[in-house]
């Protein structure tokens, strides 16, 4: 596999994790994990040894839920739990919780964040009406950042691994094992926390 592939690979798993982060998988895309590209995803996932238990989880969560009458009303449920209530109860996946004082929203990862979007000449999706440190707009960023073509990209892309993701992604990670309910989204924080690691290790191989 070339360089430009690898990249290719490389963003488009970051962008898989940001679309699971974003909003609940519909009925459509929940299929997918049993029949199509996201079960043949998951299963590739799977073969990499450091990989292996999260995917398990995801899998076994899976199987669980589509025992259920309703099984995306069940992940809806679930993410819900997770992501849309406050850090006693869930885990939020916004960076500001995790690392300013206040534990509130719109703190300093936040406007770190916004500053790099103008610096880059970017913009939020106006219709992802959420803070700019939400864990799906990082995800979304350092998938376009790997996939420019600049000689200064592979540095920059280790310095937003180290600075703005895994300065907060193992607390956060953490937080979500505290919620009881189908472990489906625990395993893909999991899995995403586990990659992030392996990743930033690569790029400085």
């Amino acid at each position: 596999m070339d360089e430009n592939e690898l990249n290719e690979q490389r963003a488009s798993l970051y962008w898989w994790f940001a679309t699971l982060l974003t909003k609940e998988l519909d009925k459509e895309k929940l299929a997918h994990y049993f029949s199509g590209e996201g079960v043949a995803l998951l299963t590739q996932l799977g073969t990499e040894p450091k990989f292996e238990q999260a995917v398990a989880q995801i899998k076994a969560a899976l199987v669980t839920i589509m025992a259920i009458k309703q099984p995306s009303l069940e992940l809806a449920a679930d993410f819900s739990q997770l992501f849309l209530t406050d850090a006693k109860k869930g885990a939020p996946p916004y960076a500001s919780v995790y690392l300013s004082e206040t534990g509130q929203l719109f703190e300093k990862p936040h406007h770190e964040m916004l500053d790099i979007f103008k610096q880059q000449g970017l913009m939020i999706d106006p219709d992802f009406k959420e803070p700019a440190d939400h864990i799906a707009i990082q995800l979304d960023y350092l998938g376009n950042l790997i996939m420019k073509e600049d000689e200064n990209s592979q540095q920059a892309q280790t310095d937003f691994i180290e600075h703005q993701l895994l300065s907060w992604l193992s607390t956060f990670v953490s937080a979500t094992q505290k919620v009881n309910n189908s472990g489906f989204y625990q395993g893909i924080c999991q899995l995403l926390l586990l990659f992030v690691e392996q990743d930033l290790n690569e790029l400085n191989a």
